[in-house]
């Protein structure tokens, strides 16, 4: 283990939040994108893709539950992890009258031994997304990335950056158009009520804390004079309802999915609803979509990580296409639109590798992916 990475400040007793505070911030100062507790082994953090270790001691799973109970401000934490039920919440570390540090955090029971343990993981999360020009978006995914309504989709796996690239679309959406924008998240991740000088209103609402369920986000928006909703991370059928949903009362709709291409996204959001509701699903979702960006982070050769990523902006051309093709047939037929109209993951690695920022076998792996999706119908 590399002893600059070693966090020299370990209690020599249980970990107490004060502790696990400073720890946080020292990680954090290093660039630590996430930070995991687990039983019976030291603290794992991952800077920039990879993973190691930062304690010498281990962690009793006793150490974890309490912390949980204690950062997560809900006493009855690690009784509910016990119970089978996992807990995400947001934490913050202030810093100073000014600065603080965010952090996303999960709880889940775990084995440990032949009892029940905990993990938990903390992503970093800096107070303010970072602006569209730092993230070098490409200038198509730019142009459409602010419909007047419609739905804008930002897909990839875990840690692919979908929710910082959307918290720098709405950040640049507050700093530059007068427009009110509505979060509904869980948990809140950014702090965009705190930018300065917005020229629009903007109001974050975490679910359930200030809202009951996902299911009430369209209804609430529209009696809330909405012009741009943002729809945390749709996962099940309650949060894909809302994000349709929210996307059908006519204002501009923002959502992250986990998929791994485009073209499997809206086959993907479908396939969540019972047979009986796929083709009023279908159809509604395809006349909202106006972009979907699939990303992925991939280590860079100069340091850091560099975004991979496929995208197609959806007119009303493809829209109309869309309306006449069977739905078992939409994965194939977005393919080919990815490829004529868009771009796709392999061009865009394509370019990243000729500009010597991913490496051969990085971009070799994608090649590999991408021709066996060929003969996948």
């Amino acid at each position: 283990m590399d002893t600059d990475c070693t966090y020299k400040q370990e209690p020599i007793g249980s970990w107490l939040p004060q502790d696990f505070d400073g720890l946080l911030i020292w990680a954090s100062g290093l660039g630590a994108s996430d930070i995991n507790l687990l039983p019976n082994s030291p603290i794992w953090v991952r800077i920039h893709g990879q993973w190691q270790t930062i304690t010498q001691n281990i962690l009793a799973s006793d150490e974890i539950m309490g912390l949980v109970d204690s950062i997560s401000s809900n006493p009855s934490a690690s009784a509910m992890l016990k119970g089978g039920e996992d807990l995400d919440f947001a934490y913050e570390i202030k810093l100073n009258k000014i600065d603080r540090i965010r952090f996303r955090a999960n709880a889940t029971a775990c084995r440990d031994g032949f009892a029940i343990g905990a993990s938990l993981v903390m992503r970093t999360m800096p107070s303010l997304p970072p602006k569209l020009s730092e993230l070098q978006v490409e200038q198509q995914i730019f142009k459409a990335a602010f419909p007047n309504n419609g739905l804008v989709l930002v897909t990839g796996v875990m840690g692919s950056g979908k929710s910082t690239l959307l918290a720098s679309i709405l950040r640049h959406i507050r700093e530059t158009q007068p427009r009110h924008v509505l979060t509904y998240e869980h948990p809140i991740e950014f702090d965009l009520m705190s930018l300065q000088n917005p020229k629009g209103p903007l109001v974050q609402t975490e679910i359930p804390v200030h809202l009951s369920s996902f299911q009430r986000t369209s209804k609430n928006a529209a009696r809330r004079a909405a012009d741009v909703i943002l729809v945390g991370e749709s996962r099940d059928r309650e949060t894909l309802r809302g994000m349709i949903e929210a996307a059908e009362i006519g204002v501009a709709a923002y959502s992250t999915v986990h998929t791994r291409s485009v073209a499997e996204t809206p086959s993907r959001i479908i396939n969540v609803f019972p047979d009986t509701m796929q083709h009023q699903v279908a159809s509604t979702l395809i006349s909202s979509l106006r972009l979907i960006v699939q990303q992925r982070l991939l280590p860079c050769t100069k340091g850091g990580r560099v975004p991979v990523k496929e995208w197609l902006v959806f007119d009303s051309s493809l829209r109309n296409q869309l309306f006449d093709t069977p739905i078992t047939q939409f994965i194939p037929t977005i393919r080919q639109m990815v490829e004529i109209h868009g771009e796709t993951l392999l061009s865009n690695a394509q370019k990243k590798y000729d500009a010597g920022l991913i490496s051969k076998d990085d971009f070799a792996a994608i090649q590999h992916e991408q021709e066996a999706l060929k003969h996948v119908a």
